[in-house]
């Protein structure tokens, strides 16, 4: 390292880096929208939205985990491109037009990767 560098430059401290690490978790957030309670969790590729969801104690409706009773059918306001594409079990139960307005179900619903994802449960009864 030249002498400039060592003088004037500015090395990462644990202080910043702790700071760029809260600044990732801070992008990388789910706000979902129950009947009564919303939170915001931090996304866990792997897991459906309904896995997060009851995790997380959020009061989203659900009876199957499979696909067939739409219970648990939400849309998905943000962050699409994180999730996993639909299921066959959604092709079936789900219209074409729900898909183009972001319908989907939680329970097959698959974070991919951590983003900005807002979802809200909007079942059909």
């Amino acid at each position: 390292m030249n002498r400039f560098r060592m003088l004037f430059g500015k090395k990462k401290t644990m202080q910043d880096a702790a700071q760029a690490d809260k600044t990732a978790h801070h992008e990388a957030t789910m706000q979902l929208k129950g009947r009564t309670i919303e939170k915001t969790v931090i996304p866990e590729p792997g897991k459906t939205i309904l896995q997060h969801a009851k995790d997380h104690e959020i009061d989203w409706q659900h009876m199957c985990k499979r696909g067939t009773c739409a219970r648990c059918r939400c849309q998905v306001l943000e962050g699409a491109e994180y999730l996993e594409e639909p299921t066959e079990a959604e092709h079936k139960r789900l219209d074409p037009e729900e898909f183009d307005e972001g319908f989907r179900l939680g329970c097959q619903t698959v974070v991919k990767a951590p983003g900005k994802i807002v979802a809200q449960n909007k079942t059909y009864f």
